[in-house]
């Protein structure tokens, strides 16, 4: 009787150990090496340098005077675009404003997103490494499977608690 008690109490506290483990991992959902490229894709991609619509810091713009790269410094296609399509304002890729926005959705979610919006000009490995970048920019860690389109993880879930958002 003592034996199987004891027998009990290990197997309790292990699997009490590996869910507690579990539980302080965050999920993951992409590798280092497509965020490595996703960081390079940023600025060097066929569509042109994210930083030049989404800002050097990649917060977006809102039209306000101190945004970096300044808007008229861009080229007149671009400085267009961004005034006439989305009349001064693009979204934010990392910080409080994009985890607000994308924290309650998924990682395919995001990758529609950007299938949508880039599917003519940017590969599909390309877009994936973006989002990846994107991801860990926002405080996403990396693992050892890679994001894919059909990868569907909540991207609240990637960031750990305490990370900015």
């Amino acid at each position: 009787m003592k034996q199987s008690v004891v027998v009990c109490m290990i197997v309790l506290g292990a699997a009490a150990f590996v869910a507690a483990r579990q539980a302080a991992a965050p999920a993951t959902a992409f590798t280092a090496a497509q965020a490595a490229a996703g960081r390079e894709a940023l600025e060097h991609n066929k569509f042109g340098p994210c930083s030049d619509c989404h800002t050097s810091r990649l917060t977006g713009r809102t039209g306000a005077p101190d945004e970096l790269p300044p808007l008229s410094s861009l080229s007149e296609a671009t400085q267009t675009m961004i005034r006439d399509q989305y009349h001064g304002k693009v979204p934010a890729l990392v910080g409080p404003t994009f985890m607000a926005r994308w924290a309650p959705r998924t990682t395919k979610d995001l990758n529609q997103d950007f299938e949508r919006r880039f599917a003519g000009t940017l590969s599909e490995d390309t877009r994936l490494s973006l989002v990846s970048y994107v991801l860990q920019a926002n405080g996403a860690a990396p693992g050892s499977e890679p994001l894919t389109m059909t990868t569907s993880v909540g991207i609240g879930s990637l960031v750990p608690a305490g990370a900015p958002r």
